[in-house]
């Protein structure tokens, strides 16, 4: 299969009136909100700590990763929980909205921009009218000191 037609899976969350893609095979589950226990002496992106499936599992504000506002709890809110080899993170998210098939090489610079090789951003997808921005999840476990 050539490039051009490899197809990705991204759950799409949300921050504002902002899309985000998660790369489903870094993806691995979506729970409504649970109790986050707070943790001292965490980094302030960090919330605090679930228990789930046997995991402790610690939580990030994902509207305070990108830089935005902290993520309100809302019936809507979800935390995505993302794995890296044997490690879990979750993201703590205003909204995941639903999974969709993007082109691979759809994903595209933004502009003049370059994704650093640690950037947060893989690139942006342009989806019937929305943009979409495709995020590099193995450097969200990489930047974490948790």
């Amino acid at each position: 299969m050539s490039l051009s037609t490899q197809t990705i899976k991204i759950v799409i969350i949300m921050a504002g009136d902002e899309q985000y893609g998660l790369p489903i095979e870094h993806v691995a589950s979506i729970e409504r909100v649970l109790d986050i226990t707070p943790m001292p002496e965490m980094p302030s992106e960090v919330l605090g700590v679930i228990h789930l499936r046997g995991n402790v599992i610690p939580i990030i504000d994902f509207g305070h990763l990108i830089g935005k506002r902290k993520t309100e709890t809302t019936d809507k809110t979800r935390i995505v929980i993302l794995q890296n080899e044997d490690r879990y993170l979750g993201l703590l998210t205003e909204e995941a909205t639903d999974v969709i098939d993007i082109k691979a090489d759809s994903i595209q610079s933004p502009g003049s921009f370059s994704p650093k090789e640690n950037s947060l951003i893989q690139g942006v997808s342009k989806q019937d009218e929305d943009l979409i921005i495709v995020l590099n999840c193995p450097v969200i476990f990489k930047n974490r000191n948790i």
